[in-house]
C-alpha cells in the first residue's frame, strides 16, 4: 500500500465516522515490563512493532510521532505498538547492555525482523514492508519465520560471531601475554638461583614413601649425588598446588589428600666435586632412569620412582629443569637457605586495563569500586592517552587542590584476571572484562584488552608509582641580624628633638608617624568595607549561575 492511497483512505475513513475522533485518541504504545505482559502481548494478531529499551537509556521517545502516524496512515488496527524494558524480562536479557534503538518485529509469536537505531525513514519502510508480508501470509500466500524471539535472526547472528571471534582473538592474545611474563619471571628466578645453587637440586619425598630415604640415597650415591640436608615440612594445600603446576602426577585428589595434611620430607642434594654433569640430570637419571638405555634381553629394572609409588600418587619428586628447580627451592627452603643469598621477587603483576573517568565522578567510583581489583588509580589534568599530565595520586590529594575543571579525569588501573591463575582457587578467580558497576558510570575511554591495557597502564602509573614521594627538605631558618647599637650621640640629638617638641607644642617625628599609621588605617578600613558591600552585591548575583565543576558533569556542548 502506497503512502499516498493509505492517506487517502485515512481520511475517507476519518471523514465517515465522523463524531470528531482523532488519532490521538488510539491507545498509541503498551507498556511491558513483565514476562506475563510480554507474553500476552506477543499473542496479539496483526504485526507487533515492540520499542527495546533498558532503564539507564529508556525507550525512544523521538520517534513517538512518527509512529503515532505511520499506525493511522499505515497499519491501523493491523498495527500494535509498545515498549518493552528488557531489565525485567527474561526474553530481551540479549539487549540489556545496549545504548542504540532497538526494534523487534513480531507477528504470530514469531520474530520476524530487528531494526537497530533510530532511522525514521528505514523504520517506516520496513513497518510498511512487514504489513505487506503479513497479510500475504494471512492469505497464506507467504510462509512466515519460524523464529522465537530470544532466538537472533541473521544479521544478530552475524554480529555475534564476529563479535565472539574478536573477543577468541582478544583472550589468545591476552594469554599468549600471560604465559610470556610467567616464562619471563620463571627465567630470571632461575637465573638469579643458578648463580648460588648451580650444583644442587631440592627432591621431596611423599609421607607414605619416607621409610625407603636409605635406597633413595643408595641409587644417588653411584652418580655422584650426596643428600646434603633433609626436613620434614607440612605443604597444606597452596603449597600442593605450586606443585601441582610443576608436576601434573601432583595434582590429582589421591594427591592432594595424602600431601596436604600430611608432612612429607624435603631434600637438598647436591653433586660431588669431581662429578661432572649436571645436577639435575644426575638425580632424575639415578632416580627416575632418565637417559638410561637397557641392552637387548636385559630385563627393565625398576627405578626407585615406580618401587616408591602408590597407587596413582609418586613417591618422590625431582624437578625436570632449572625452571622448576627455582620453583622448588622457594617452595622448600624460602628461609633458612634461599632468601639469605637472594632476594625473593617482586611479586606479578595481574593482567589489567585502564578506564578513564571524569573526575567529578570520583566519588561514586571510588565507593562501588572492588578494592581487590583496583591496582593503581590517580587524577589527570585532561583525557590525552599519549601525554598523561599527573594532577595527583589519590582523591585526599586531589580534595586538597584549590580548583578543579571539567577537564580533569581520574584513571582506574582495574585486574581482569589473575597473575598466576594457574594457582588459584577457580572460585577466587574474576570474571573477564571490566567490572559491570563501573561500566554503567559511562567510562570516558576503556582499554581494547589487557595487552593494550599494559601499555596504556605504564603510561598513567609508570614503575615507582606506589612509592611515596619524598618529603621537601625544609629551608634553614635565617639567622636575624642584631640591631646596631647606637652611639651617645645619636642618643643627645634624639633627646633635644624631643625636649624641642615639648616646649613649642608640636608632635615629634615619631609622634607624627604613628598618627599618620592610625589615618592611613582607618582609611583602609573603610576601603575594605566598601568593598565587602561590592563583593557581596557580586556574590548574591553570581550563586545561582555558579556550577560546582568539583563534583558536576561537564555541561552539555552547544549544537
Amino acid at each position: 500500500m502506497a503512502l499516498t492511497s493509505a492517506v487517502a483512505n485515512a481520511a475517507a475513513a476519518a471523514a465517515a465516522a465522523g463524531a470528531g475522533k482523532k488519532a490521538a485518541q488510539v491507545q498509541l504504545q503498551a507498556e511491558l515490563n513483565t514476562d506475563d505482559e510480554w507474553n500476552k502481548f506477543i499473542n496479539r494478531d496483526g504485526l507487533l512493532v515492540i520499542d527495546v529499551y533498558t532503564e539507564w537509556c529508556g525507550p525512544c521517545i523521538g520517534m513517538v510521532g512518527n509512529l503515532k502516524k505511520i499506525k493511522v496512515e499505515l497499519g491501523g488496527d493491523n498495527l500494535h505498538l509498545a515498549i518493552a524494558k528488557s531489565d525485567t524480562i527474561e526474553c530481551l536479557k540479549r539487549f540489556r547492555k545496549r545504548s542504540e534503538p532497538t526494534w523487534m518485529f513480531i507477528a504470530a509469536g514469531q520474530l520476524l525482523n530487528v531494526v537497530f537505531g533510530a532511522d525514521a525513514p528505514r523504520l517506516a519502510r520496513t513497518i510498511e514492508q512487514e504489513l505487506q508480508n503479513e497479510e500475504l501470509a494471512r492469505k497464506g500466500e507467504r510462509e512466515r519465520p519460524k523464529r522465537a524471539p530470544h532466538e537472533l535472526t541473521p544479521p544478530e547472528q552475524e554480529v555475534a560471531e564476529a563479535k565472539e571471534k574478536l573477543q577468541q582473538e582478544r583472550r589468545a592474545r591476552e594469554e599468549a601475554a600471560v604465559e610470556a611474563a610467567r616464562i619471563m619471571r620463571r627465567e630470571t628466578r632461575a637465573c638469579r638461583l643458578e648463580t648460588h645453587f648451580a650444583d644442587v637440586c631440592p627432591a621431596l619425598v611423599m609421607p607414605h614413601a619416607q621409610k625407603h630415604l636409605r635406597k633413595i640415597t643408595d641409587a644417588l650415591e653411584p652418580h655422584g649425588v650426596i643428600l646434603a640436608d633433609k626436613c620434614p615440612i607440612l605443604l597444606g594445600k597452596d603449597g600442593v598446588r605450586v606443585l601441582g603446576v610443576e608436576e601434573l602426577e601432583l595434582a590429582t585428589e589421591a594427591a592432594i589428600s595424602a600431601i596436604a595434611e600430611r608432612p612429607s620430607l624435603a631434600l637438598l642434594l647436591k653433586k660431588t666435586p669431581e662429578k661432572d654433569g649436571d645436577v639435575i640430570e644426575l638425580c632424575r637419571r639415578a632416580l627416575y632412569g632418565d637417559g638410561v638405555k637397557t641392552g637387548d634381553g636385559e630385563p627393565n629394572k625398576k627405578v626407585p620412582a615406580e618401587e616408591l609409588r602408590a597407587e596413582s600418587t609418586p613417591g618422590v619428586y625431582v624437578p625436570a629443569d632449572r625452571h622448576q628447580r627455582a620453583a622448588v627451592l622457594d617452595l622448600l627452603f624460602p628461609k633458612q637457605m634461599v632468601s639469605s643469598l637472594v632476594e625473593p621477587g617482586p611479586p606479578p603483576t595481574a593482567p589489567h586495563i585502564a578506564l578513564m573517568f571524569g573526575a567529578w565522578q570520583r566519588r561514586a567510583l571510588l565507593a562501588v569500586c572492588d578494592t581487590s581489583r583496583l591496582l593503581h588509580y590517580g587524577f589527570f589534568a585532561d583525557a590525552s592517552l599519549t601525554e598523561p599530565k599527573l594532577l595527583a595520586k589519590n582523591i585526599e590529594q586531589y580534595e586538597l587542590r584549590p580548583e578543579k575543571d571539567f577537564s580533569e579525569t581520574i584513571v582506574l588501573m582495574i585486574a581482569v584476571g589473575l597473575a598466576a591463575p594457574e594457582l588459584a582457587d577457580p572460585k577466587d578467580i574474576p570474571p573477564q572484562g571490566p567490572p559491570e558497576q563501573l561500566l554503567a558510570l559511562g567510562p570516558l575511554h576503556v582499554s581494547e584488552d589487557a595487552v593494550v591495557g599494559a601499555e596504556e597502564c605504564a603510561k598513567f602509573f609508570p614503575p615507582g608509582y606506589s612509592e611515596p614521594e619524598p618529603k621537601p627538605k625544609q629551608k634553614p631558618k635565617k639567622k636575624k641580624k642584631t640591631k646596631r647599637h647606637e652611639t651617645k650621640e645619636d642618643l643627645t640629638e634624639e633627646s633635644n628633638a624631643q625636649s624641642q617638641s615639648i616646649e613649642t607644642g608640636e608632635p615629634g617625628e615619631s609622634e607624627a608617624a604613628v598618627e599618620g599609621d592610625n589615618d592611613g588605617d582607618a582609611e583602609v578600613e573603610g576601603d575594605v568595607e566598601g568593598e565587602g558591600e561590592v563583593e557581596e552585591d557580586g556574590e548574591d548575583g553570581e550563586e545561582q549561575q555558579a556550577v560546582d565543576k568539583a563534583t558536576s558533569p561537564p555541561p552539555p556542548a552547544p549544537h
